[in-house]
């Protein structure tokens, strides 16, 4: 096992500083046997994962990368992953491609701010329109301003929709961090990360 691989990046602007949490950092946490500051850790490093990989970029504070570069269809491409992933460490599962529209549904249904995407055909046309066509079908539009959803124009706002994803992850954080240990939650949480090391071989 490759127990250098880095699993997250934490970094701290404030600071200027960056902190790269390996599998071997995250074994450790494993072992200590302060379960509630293990939790803390832990909860913090994957949000950072997920954070850091597929919202942060996004937000770059750079006039020239917001007016020019800064585009919807990859946001809406990398929330569609971070849907995936989350949802992953959610159920405990080793991979996501065959659960299809069930698990984009499943993930809106359970999350307020986007409860209006539900059996709206978000799967078919965005996710896979996007990741497999590089384009929406179906209608869809992406935007970067109005309401993160518009039903009948079929618009969505990707910076909203990237924002609504963000607090996803906190409250994965937040119920990861006062979950008892060995609840399902942290069951699967531990399922998931065992298929990733796994992967890393």
């Amino acid at each position: 096992m490759r127990s250098d691989v880095i699993l997250a990046t934490i970094s701290d602007e404030r600071k200027d500083s960056i902190r790269k949490v390996s599998i071997a950092d995250y074994q450790k946490m494993l072992s200590d046997r302060d379960k509630s500051n293990t939790k803390k850790c832990i909860a913090e490093m994957i949000y950072h994962r997920f954070h850091g990989r597929y919202i942060k970029p996004f937000f770059f504070k750079d006039r020239t990368y917001q007016r020019h570069y800064k585009n919807g269809f990859s946001m809406m491409a990398s929330g569609c992953l971070l849907i995936e992933a989350l949802q992953a460490f959610y159920r405990g599962w080793e991979e996501t491609q065959t659960r299809g529209g069930d698990l984009f549904d499943n993930f809106f249904a359970v999350t307020p701010s986007l409860k209006a995407l539900k059996n709206r055909g978000f799967y078919k046309h965005v996710r896979c329109g996007i990741i497999h066509q590089a384009e929406t079908t179906g209608g869809f539009r992406i935007m970067r301003g109005g309401p993160l959803f518009d039903p009948l124009k079929k618009a969505i706002n990707a910076q909203k929709f990237l924002q609504a994803l963000d607090e996803c992850l906190k409250q994965y954080r937040k119920l990861l961090t006062e979950s008892e240990w060995d609840c399902e939650i942290w069951d699967n949480f531990r399922i998931k990360m065992r298929h990733i090391i796994r992967h890393c071989e």
